[in-house]
């Protein structure tokens, strides 16, 4: 901490910043730094009056309350933060003094690669568990080595519709052939130290993040693919989407390009539904269970094909059958909203099988192809059950 301010203000918002440098733990929610870092830009900007009551009571206010309530990671999903703290304003009716000084541009957050490559930063966790640590080092490049993170781009846009430009950055985690994704927001604060703002966009099922650029007006376009070709599979298999991404006042929202894949007609919620399997006596050196699959359809529309598949074991279920109907090209007709449709599958397990779970997991297509169509609930779309001696 310097000892070389020139008053009791300055001094009051250095300590405030040496207690959250020193502050262990996961990255704070993206609401809290995007506020803290709004806060102490603006808060200079009034009267020594107001300052002191603003840097003494607000800002260390807010710091306790972020220790105790709000000192995660931003979800996957979007950044979960508070609208950027309004600035100090005059009271009402106030004439503004003559010598009252000139408000000063936002903090300039655009960081190259190269320079947030050199700095361990805080990062929202990758969609798979396989990535899990969140305060990491991002190379510039890929080692190819597994699990490995790197920053594969950065943009420069406005993040936040302060006018200032600050850095969108598309990160990567290696899982396999093809590497998981996101893009995080990233600022500087008023000592110029690299701040994570939080996740503006993060992989799903059926959302792969292969580019980035700046969108005009603020936010990103993020060029999105429904599937990876990898492993032998034909690029053509891909489908291609641009969507944009930007600050709506509360959170990074979705605010442009495509919002689903398929034929949007088609777009509905189907739900999967097993019941456990409970395993009878030794027959023939097995023993047999039967589960009841039932697919439901409770959206608004009709649905296309879909199958449903078995696997994510947690226990040797070689014996259990892989497809709920036939194999995986045994696709059902579509069903009409509020219809359902069920299926008895049989298992035979040995004798010493200790049971454990079991995951259903339903896929939607299109009615003359096979390509995917996404469903307005996603969460049903999997279904865990259990196979127990009875």
């Amino acid at each position: 901490m310097s000892e070389s301010y020139d008053n009791l203000i300055d001094d009051a918002l250095g300590d405030f910043h040496a207690v959250e440098a020193a502050a262990a733990g996961p990255v704070p929610a993206a609401g809290t730094v995007r506020a803290t870092v709004r806060h102490r830009r603006r808060v200079r900007l009034g009267t020594l009056g107001v300052l002191a009551a603003t840097v003494v009571a607000v800002p260390v206010t807010a710091f306790a309350t972020n220790l105790h309530r709000d000192n995660s990671p931003p979800t996957p999903a979007v950044s979960d933060r508070p609208s950027p703290t309004a600035p100090v304003t005059p009271t009402p009716g106030a004439s503004a003094s003559p010598s009252s000084p000139t408000p000063a541009p936002p903090v300039d957050g655009r960081i190259t690669l190269g320079e947030l490559s050199r700095t361990e930063v805080e990062i929202p966790p990758f969609r798979t568990a396989l990535c899990p640590d969140t305060r990491v080092k991002l190379p510039a490049k890929e080692s190819g080595a597994m699990y490995d993170r790197w920053v594969e781009k950065v943009v420069h846009t406005d993040l936040d519709g302060d006018t200032a430009l600050e850095t969108a950055a598309l990160l990567f985690c290696r899982t396999g052939e093809a590497p998981d994704s996101q893009v995080v927001g990233f600022d500087r604060d008023a000592s110029g130290r690299i701040r994570t703002l939080g996740l503006i966009v993060g992989q799903e099922e059926m959302l792969n993040i292969r580019d980035i650029g700046a969108r005009p007006g603020g936010g990103i376009v993020a060029d999105v693919t429904d599937m990876i070709a990898c492993c032998g599979l034909p690029a053509s298999l891909e489908r291609r989407q641009q969507r944009e991404y930007a600050w709506d006042g509360s959170r990074f929202t979705q605010v442009g390009g495509a919002t689903s894949w398929g034929d949007p007609s088609l777009v509905t919620d189907l739900e999967v539904l097993v019941g456990d399997v409970v395993l009878g006596p030794v027959r023939d050196g097995k023993r047999f269970g039967t589960a009841t699959v039932t697919v439901r359809n409770n959206g608004p529309r009709a649905s296309g094909r879909f199958r449903v598949g078995f696997g994510d074991c947690t226990f040797d279920c070689a014996a259990f059958p892989d497809w709920a109907w036939g194999d995986h090209g045994a696709y059902q007709p579509p069903l009409e909203p509020g219809r359902s449709v069920s299926v008895r599958v049989e298992g035979g397990f040995d004798p010493d099988t200790p049971g454990g779970a079991i995951t259903a997991t339903l896929r939607v297509v299109g009615r003359s192809d096979g390509n995917r169509v996404d469903d307005t609930d996603p969460t049903n779309n999997t279904a865990m059950f259990q196979v127990r001696i009875g």
